[in-house]
This record gives structure tokens, sequence and C-alpha cells, in this order.
């Protein structure tokens, strides 16, 4: 009796033990077989934003959260599944890059959340069970192939302005894009998106397109993609026949269409000139498809336009992605900036335009320097009269002690009271509506 409460016992100590959470940190670049359990059993892989994880044998994670950094795999397998009861698999802002032969088999939930998965050459990755995807990208190049299998009941959900791209723009490119069964449903400006007459999207059921992440309250739209003629036929490589769509197309809220959305969505295209009397440009992408690079133009009249820079864009992003550049060498006066977007076709789109004057607030002073009770601001002459400028005091941790808005003139000056601050340095700031910006040091002494 004695020795079967043991055995009992010892057994459930190592089923807890089995089932255990178990975390792994990858601090920088690592292969799999040396860092983590060829089969992992709920378990926390947190990834540095600088490390890759490499995955060297064909591995299995069971119940798996992936945080982070990036991972590839070359000619490896990779299994995703639960144990015990349904447990989703989870990655968090995690870039997998995939090529060869590989393949991605998921036999569980898989949710992916402001991350990017990209398949090359022969790879694959096949589905189960619902996927989720918010603010994120699937980008299927070459020949590799994305299959999701399941009943209706299988939802297949793109959300927060998620993509799934299946081919680079590239006529070589054949990969897919295959639901075989599940139910697609697209929310919040997210799409599919075909690059070439080689690339196709093949479902026989509707999808659904809500424009809202939260479905509650809005209208959806049912699409059916049956009996289009898009990139198929006479002069095409393919026929057309159902379920197939071909590109170049795109899926999204108003059903199948042709062509290709543009490049790439901007948001806060934005100048600003620096103490150093240079001009800083920056400016967001929300979304990229198949983006090649951007090109910044200078004018000095909004008319006649000279190449400054290039910067390589994303490619395929479905989250919002920071730029900046810096004119180390301005123009005399008025500076006018614009984009140049352009796709891997070379097709292009330009931004709005930025301008910005290299004389806009000009020398400010200020008395006495040090200070103890009261410091006095003067606006430099280069202020047209009657413009709104703001004038700040703020501490050297960023924090805006007072501010004052005025309204620009000859011999304008401000006054702050400064007696109740602690001894030390501290920024004057001057700022004017277009961006421009010139700061001096001020010591409060005691």
């Amino acid at each position: 009796m004695t020795r079967s409460i043991y055995t009992l016992f010892l057994m459930t100590l190592i089923s807890i033990s089995a089932f255990a959470q178990k975390t792994y940190t990858i601090s920088a670049n690592a292969n799999w077989s040396a860092s983590i359990p060829t089969t992992c059993i709920n378990c926390t892989i947190t990834i540095a934003n600088n490390a890759i994880l490499t995955i060297d044998q064909s591995v299995t994670c069971m119940n798996c959260t992936i945080n982070g950094g990036s991972i590839t795999d070359n000619n490896q397998a990779i299994n995703l599944q639960y144990s015990g009861a349904q447990t989703t698999t989870y990655f968090h802002s995690t870039a997998l890059d995939v090529y060869g032969n590989a393949t991605v088999t998921v036999n569980a939930p898989l949710s992916l959340t402001n991350t990017t998965f990209t398949f090359n050459n022969n790879a694959t990755i096949t589905t189960s069970y619902e996927v989720d995807l918010t603010a994120s990208t699937i980008n299927l190049y070459d020949a590799s192939v994305m299959t999701t299998n399941g009943g209706a009941s299988t939802q297949i959900n793109l959300m927060t302005k998620s993509q799934i791209n299946v081919g680079n723009g590239s006529q070589t490119s054949t990969s897919s894009f295959i639901v075989s069964g599940p139910t697609l449903t697209l929310y919040d400006k997210s799409s599919v998106t075909l690059g070439n007459d080689n690339n196709y999207y093949s479902n026989w059921a509707n999808y659904t397109y809500y424009p809202s992440v939260n479905a509650n309250g809005h209208a959806s739209k049912s699409n059916s993609t049956q009996n289009n003629s898009i990139s198929c036929g006479s002069g095409h490589p393919h026929s057309c026949a159902n379920p197939f769509v071909y590109g170049p197309s795109i899926i999204g809220s108003s059903g199948a269409v042709t062509g290709l959305p543009l490049p790439i969505i901007l948001e806060d295209f934005t100048a600003a000139l620096d103490n150093d009397k240079t001009i800083t440009l920056d400016w967001n992408t929300a979304m990229e498809v198949n983006s090649s690079h951007i090109t910044i133009q200078r004018s000095a009249d909004g008319e006649n336009w000279d190449d400054l820079a290039t910067i390589q864009a994303k490619g395929n992003s479905a989250i919002t992605t920071a730029y900046s550049f810096i004119d180390g060498h301005p123009l005399s006066g008025n500076n006018f900036y614009r984009l140049q977007l352009v796709d891997i076709d070379n097709s292009f789109t330009y931004s709005v335009v930025t301008v910005i004057r290299t004389a806009t607030i000009g020398a400010i002073t200020f008395f006495p320097n040090p200070a103890r009770d009261y410091v006095n601001v003067s606006l430099g002459s280069a202020l047209q009269n009657g413009e709104t400028v703001s004038v700040r005091l703020i501490s050297l941790g960023g924090q805006v002690m007072q501010m004052q808005n005025v309204t620009a003139g000859a011999g304008t000056t401000v006054s702050f009271r400064v007696s109740t601050y602690a001894a030390g340095v501290y920024i004057l700031q001057v700022a004017a509506q277009d961006g421009s910006r010139e700061s001096r040091e001020l010591v409060i002494g005691r």
C-alpha cells in the first residue's frame, strides 16, 4: 500500500514537472539544438531584438509562446502543436524567415501579433486550426505555399492592417495561398495581395470583410472570388477556373480587384530645424506592400527637385515603421522636401511636400545667465511679425518646467521666474509653428 502511494506520488511529480512552464532567453545568436530541447512543452522563448535563433534540426514546440527577435529555418521542420487542453501558440514581435524545403506544420491555434513570417524557395506552412494575425504579415515568396485546412468553423482572421502577400512582384514566383475549408475574415484594411499571374489564391467559399477590428455594430460584406477573370485566360499563363484568383490583384474590402495597392501608406512626414542648423526629416509608414526604396528629394522653389538620398524600404509590413533622415547641409532660406515612394517594379508615388526655413527662428538671447530669480528671453529677428511661437523652459530630464505661447514682434521679450528651481543647467527653447526650433543652455545659480 505504501509503495503504491509512493509510486503514485512520484508519477504525479513527474507529470507536473513535464508540464511546468519553462522559460528560455536567447540574448545572442544561437542554434536551437544548443539552447532549447528538441521537443519543448509549455515553453516561453524570449529572443533579444538583435539576436537570431537558428533552427538547425527538426523541432516540436507545444503550448509555446515566442517573444521578439528573429528565427531562421533552412530546410528543417517546425511542428507547432498543443499538449493537453487545446492551447494557442503565440508569436509576439518576431521575424521568422524560412528557406529551402523547410516546413512549418501548425496543429494548434496560431496567433501572430506585430510579427512577420517570410517563406522563401519551396518552404511551406500548413495550418489546421484557427489562425489570428494582428498587425502582422505573412510573405509567400518564390514557390512557397500556405495551406489552411479545417471546416467552416475554423477561422482565419486578419486584423489591424494585417497582410498575406503572395509573391514579391517577380514574374518567376509561383507561390500560393490555399484556403481549404476554413472561413477567411478580413478586418480593418487587412488584405491578401497577389504579385503576378503565376501567384494564386484558392478558396471555394466567400470571405468576409469588416471595416473595423471590432465587428460589433459594423456592417460586414461577404465577397465571392468565384467566376472572376483577373489575369487569366488569353494572354496569361493560366485559364480562368474556379476557385483560383491570380495576380496582380488584391483581395480586400472591395472583393478581388485587379492591381496592387500603393507600395507605401505614409503617415506623419515632418521636418524640424535642429540646433546645429541641420534639418531632420521624420516619417512613418503604416503599411508597405512590395516597396523597394524611398528617395528623399529637396527643392529651393518647390518646382525643381534634386535627390538627396535613398533609403531601403521595409518591403512588406503591416506595422508602423519609423524612418528618419538628417539633411546636414540645408539650403539657405526655404527648403522644400518630398518623398518618392518606389515599388519593386519601379512604379512610384510622391508624398506631400513639407517646407522649412533655415532662418525661421534666428538667434535667441537671454539674460542674465546664470539666472537667480528671473530670466528674460529675447526672440530672434528672423521671426515674422505676428508669428506665434512657443517659449519653453525645460529640465535636462526633458520635463517642461514653464511654457508661454507668444506672438512675435519687434523686441518681443518673455520672462520666466526661476527662483523656485534647483540650481543646475536647464534648456531654453523657442519652437515655431512650422516645426523649427532653437535651444540654448541656461544656468540657474543659488
